[in-house]
C-alpha cells in the first residue's frame, strides 16, 4: 500500500532492479522499499509496519549528457553499502533486511501530485539531507543578524579571492607511465597542515594519490576509491561537508582503507 502522507521512515529494500528508463534511456536503479517505522512530531520512531506501505524509489546513475550523476551515486553507496562500482551489485544482493531512511514528500509533475521518495540517507541518520536556500524574509533575517559582523570578522576588502578548486588534481604522471589522459599537476607550493591535527581536502588527495601509483591505478578507479572510502569514515557526509580535522583523518586512514587491485 502506497503511504498517504508526506514523513521520514525507516525502510527495507525488498526489492532492487537496474534497467535503462524514461524517454533518454537512462541507467536508473529501482528500489521497492517496504516502511516499518515512522518518526512523530514528539521525536519518537512509531511502528508502522501493520499499514505495509511500500513505495518505489527512482535513483538515476547518470545524467541526460552522459556524466555520472554524483549526488546519487554517493546517496547509495553511503546508504546501502555500495562501493560505487558495479552498478548490478545492487540488484544481485539480498538488501531485504539492511535497514535505510528515507523522506518522502509530495511533489507536482505534469500537474499531477504523487508522494515520491525525496532524499535516501544512511538508517540513523539525523537529517532528512539536501540544500536549503533561504529566500525573502529568511534571507533579509540572516543578512541584518550577520552582515556587519561578518564585515568586522573580515577587515578591509580584498581582491576578489580565486575560487578553489571543483575537485582534488592528480599528481603529474611518472616518466613511462601509460599514455593514458594526461591528469592535471598539483600546485608546487602546498599549504601547510593546519594547527591541531586538521588538514585542507587538497593535503588529504595528495597523501592519498602516493598511495596509488600510476602504473596500476588510473584516474577514475582513483576517484572511485577516494569516494568510497570518505563514505566509509564519514557515513551519510558529502566532501564538503567535512571539517579540517575530519580531512585530517581521511589524510592518516585514508591510504591504509585502500583496497589493493
Amino acid at each position: 500500500m502506497i503511504p498517504n502522507r508526506e514523513g521520514l521512515f525507516n525502510a527495507c529494500p525488498v526489492n532492487v532492479g537496474v534497467d535503462e528508463t524514461g524517454p533518454n534511456k537512462l541507467a536508473t536503479c529501482i528500489i521497492n522499499f517496504r516502511l516499518y517505522e515512522e518518526l512523530q512530531s514528539s521525536g519518537e520512531w512509531e511502528d508502522c509496519s501493520d499499514a505495509s506501505f511500500d513505495v518505489t524509489g527512482y535513483f538515476y546513475l547518470e545524467k541526460k549528457d552522459g556524466s555520472l550523476n554524483t549526488i546519487t551515486i554517493d546517496a547509495l553507496k553511503s546508504a546501502l553499502g555500495w562501493d560505487g562500482r558495479d552498478p548490478f551489485w545492487l540488484q544481485d544482493t539480498d538488501l531485504s533486511q539492511h535497514a535505510v531512511q528515507l523522506k518522502l514528500a509530495f511533489e507536482e509533475y505534469n500537474g499531477k501530485t504523487r508522494l515520491k521518495v525525496q532524499y535516501l540517507n544512511p538508517y540513523g541518520s539525523t537529517g532528512a539531507g539536501g540544500v536549503t536556500k533561504a529566500e525573502g524574509a529568511a534571507k533579509t533575517a540572516i543578512r541584518n543578524r550577520l552582515g556587519s559582523k561578518l564585515r568586522a570578522l573580515a577587515g578591509p576588502a580584498q581582491p576578489a579571492q580565486a575560487k578553489p578548486p571543483a575537485s582534488p588534481k592528480l599528481p603529474p604522471a611518472k616518466p613511462k607511465a601509460p599514455p593514458t589522459s594526461a591528469p592535471p599537476s598539483v600546485p608546487a607550493s602546498t599549504p601547510k597542515p593546519q594547527a591541531n591535527g586538521e588538514a585542507t581536502m587538497e593535503q588529504a588527495w595528495e597523501e592519498f594519490v602516493k598511495h596509488c601509483p600510476p602504473e596500476k591505478w588510473d584516474r577514475e578507479a582513483i576517484e572511485k576509491e577516494w569516494f568510497r572510502i570518505i563514505a566509509e569514515l564519514f557515513p551519510g557526509k558529502q566532501p564538503d561537508e567535512l571539517s579540517g580535522a575530519e580531512w585530517a583523518v581521511m589524510r592518516d586512514e585514508g591510504p591504509a582503507r585502500i583496497l589493493p587491485f
